[in-house]
């Protein structure tokens, strides 16, 4: 699903949807009128890059997930062992 072109995506994380291992990418700039959005990711080099994007191409990367807490045995019941 693409991203919309609005004044609340600059800043975000996103990835482009076509590349199969697309780097994060942060939107630092956006075109309303030609749905158009600016990009800047780091190489694997640690190099600043900068892209150009059409709205469509590109998703809100997913957060990662944080690690489950451990479940406790409701009161009144005995835990497996």
């Amino acid at each position: 699903m693409s991203v919309r072109v609005t004044e609340r995506l600059i800043g975000d994380t996103v990835i482009a949807t076509g590349l199969p291992n697309s780097p994060l990418m942060v939107v630092q700039a956006i075109d309303e009128e030609a749905k158009m959005v600016s990009t800047t990711w780091f190489s694997d080099h640690h190099e600043c890059q900068e892209g150009f994007f059409p709205a469509s191409a590109l998703d809100r990367a997913e957060k990662p997930k944080t690690a489950a807490k451990a479940k406790k045995a409701a009161p009144g019941k005995k835990s497996a062992k």
